[in-house]
């Protein structure tokens, strides 16, 4: 075997973020009677996602804290169609972070391919940058902590993806060198830039839409069954 370390990503890459994200938001939505106040839950959601993503952008960069991302990634879309309460925008971001690990849906053949890349003697682990009170539980809920030997989350490493500092404590603690590693994951820069700079083998999960990316990764593949033929 090339390789002995599988680094795998775990939101967009082994968990379905965005249809989980989509289908919790609007849960809470209707519960805290918001359409009374907004007319159109879609057009509210798409603004939402986009505060979402540039806060994300920003804290993978280190340019805001985890705190503020919380605080007001909801009061932001919130204030965008005219309620301008901050108290509201926190309430529903500790619902969200409450609820949303409770949602199980992972994309086709994660449980499959880990199962495989197991039998294969490979040793699995995730790398990401979510926060651990909900990474974690993601990984109970949907049953699938029981394939990785360790967990490395941005929060306990200091650094986040795709800082190269990030990678190379993974690879320290591994006590492995990084010729034996390849990461697989759904994000150009976080996950597969990031890898790169750091001489880390990548597999490209790529969304369906995304342009092609700007540097070739080792590999690219288009649904997670196809690492059978690569690994």
């Amino acid at each position: 075997m090339k390789y002995k370390h599988i680094l795998f990503d775990l939101d967009r890459t082994l968990w379905d973020f965005d249809t989980d994200t989509h289908d919790t938001v609007k849960e809470i939505f209707y519960r805290f009677e918001l359409d009374k106040h907004i007319a159109d839950f879609g057009k509210w959601y798409r603004t939402y996602k986009a505060h979402n993503i540039r806060l994300w952008e920003d804290y993978a960069l280190g340019k805001i804290t985890k705190a503020t991302l919380r605080s007001v990634r909801f009061y932001l879309a919130f204030k965008d169609f005219g309620i301008d309460d901050k108290d509201l925008g926190i309430k529903f971001g500790e619902r969200f972070v409450e609820e949303s690990p409770k949602r199980t849906t992972l994309f086709p053949n994660v449980h499959e391919i880990l199962t495989y890349l197991l039998a294969k003697n490979y040793q699995l682990h995730v790398v990401t940058n979510g926060f651990n009170e909900i990474q974690f539980k993601k990984m109970e809920s949907t049953d699938i902590k029981k394939y990785f030997t360790k967990i490395f989350t941005c929060e306990n490493i200091g650094y986040n993806k795709p800082h190269i500092k990030f990678f190379q404590h993974v690879i320290s603690s591994l006590h492995s060198s990084k010729k034996d590693a390849i990461i697989a994951g759904d994000d150009i820069v976080s996950d597969i830039l990031g890898a790169k700079r750091a001489g880390i083998d990548q597999i490209y999960l790529k969304p369906k839409d995304a342009p092609e990316p700007p540097e070739k990764p080792t590999f690219l593949i288009n649904s997670l069954i196809e690492i059978k033929n690569i690994l």
